[in-house]
């Protein structure tokens, strides 16, 4: 029976029904686990992220019906009068091992997903999905255009960056003896754009959907603030106000008698900024309420999106892993739609620019990554 005062703290399929998501699960496994399981080569566990993965295609394969004309494969017709739009294509930012971007081919969705390095499970899918996987460095147009002076390093790194990235929306320069790929994050309008645990990007991925006025899912992993770096990141619970590198929750606004909550936030408009205090000189019993970081990067990336006009769903997909929290924009609220390019760009650089974005660590960064430095899912 029901536990007597509990409350049921996770809402699973909140935008589809469970039944849905398990019968399309259940058929990419029996095309698709045993081909791929059998021919993993990477070091992680093949039991966890082949089967991640077919969770979160057989997810997006059912909102995808929900959103578009029916029609891929030709498995079904298209009904007389749907007004739904064709599928306009995927995009996996930071596409990892590629299994997700496979998948989604092989079911007939077109798409291509990108990564800062290659992997070596790229080398055992068909040619046809080779040639939709690109090793490529994902360097955001607002992001260089609020910080033009790249630090030394980084000129040096890649003297070609500034003058060939801004002008196009993908091109490429040499950096060592290696050619590397850049994208400046502008993609064909409405491109819908997956973001699994893509670390870096997450916190852009919202903010690059809507100056393409794209649809998104994000699953939120590991926290990154817009320069790159690993930060905790704030969240309601502290005025989306935090230290751009360390965990901070203004511990001399807190009293014995309220919440966190409660006394951080803000009561004086948007410019109000409570005093700094560090995470250390919290009471155990206020630390208690503060969210995980998890919880707050899944916060702050929201705020993000909502920042920019979207409807930000949530739902939590069945993964297994523990960071299972899917966002998802489909839609904008009214009169964010209507503004142009322009405008759409000005907005998404004050935002970058208000959250202290830095193109000169973001391009060291990204450099790093191409070396195999960083982490890896």
């Amino acid at each position: 029976g029901a536990l007597e005062g509990y409350t049921k703290r996770v809402h699973h399929d909140q935008l589809i029904s469970q039944q849905r998501v398990q019968d399309t699960y259940t058929r990419l496994k029996a095309a698709h686990a045993k081909r791929l399981s059998d021919q993993w080569v990477e070091q992680t566990d093949s039991s966890k992220h082949v089967f991640e993965d077919l969770n979160i295609a057989a997810f997006l394969m059912e909102l995808w019906k929900d959103m578009y004309q029916p029609d891929v494969l030709s498995r079904t017709t298209i009904a007389k009068g749907d007004s739904k739009p064709a599928f306009p294509g995927f995009v996996d930012i930071g596409c990892g091992n590629g299994v997700l971007v496979d998948i989604l081919l092989r079911e007939g969705y077109q798409g291509w997903g990108f990564d800062a390095r290659d992997r070596k499970s790229w080398a055992i899918f068909e040619s046809s999905t080779q040639r939709q996987l690109k090793q490529m460095i994902l360097v955001p147009q607002p992001l260089l255009d609020i910080n033009p002076d790249l630090s030394q390093k980084s000129r040096e790194d890649s003297p070609k960056l500034l003058s060939k990235l801004l002008p196009r929306a993908c091109t490429t320069t040499r950096t060592s003896d290696t050619e590397i790929e850049w994208h400046s994050g502008v993609f064909p309008s409405g491109t819908f754009i997956i973001s699994n645990h893509a670390d870096e990007l997450t916190p852009w991925t919202p903010l690059l959907a809507y100056l393409s006025l794209c649809p998104f899912l994000m699953i939120p992993c590991c926290s990154h603030n817009l320069s790159g770096l690993r930060f905790r990141a704030p969240s309601k619970f502290n005025s989306y106000s935090a230290d751009t590198l360390a965990p901070t929750f203004f511990a001399d606004s807190i009293t014995k008698t309220k919440s966190v909550a409660i006394s951080v936030a803000p009561e004086a408009g948007e410019d109000y900024q409570p005093r700094q205090g560090n995470l250390k000189d919290l009471s155990q019993a206020n630390r208690s309420k503060q969210p995980s970081a998890y919880a707050a990067l899944c916060d702050w990336a929201s705020h993000l999106a909502r920042a920019v006009g979207y409807e930000v769903e949530k739902e939590m997909l069945r993964l297994p892993s523990t960071r299972n929290t899917g966002l998802i924009g489909r839609k904008l609220n009214p009169g964010t739609e209507g503004l142009s390019a322009t405008e759409r760009m000005d907005k998404v650089r004050a935002i970058a620019a208000k959250e202290g974005a830095d193109a000169g660590v973001w391009v060291d960064r990204a450099n790093g990554l191409t070396a195999g430095k960083g982490e890896k899912h």
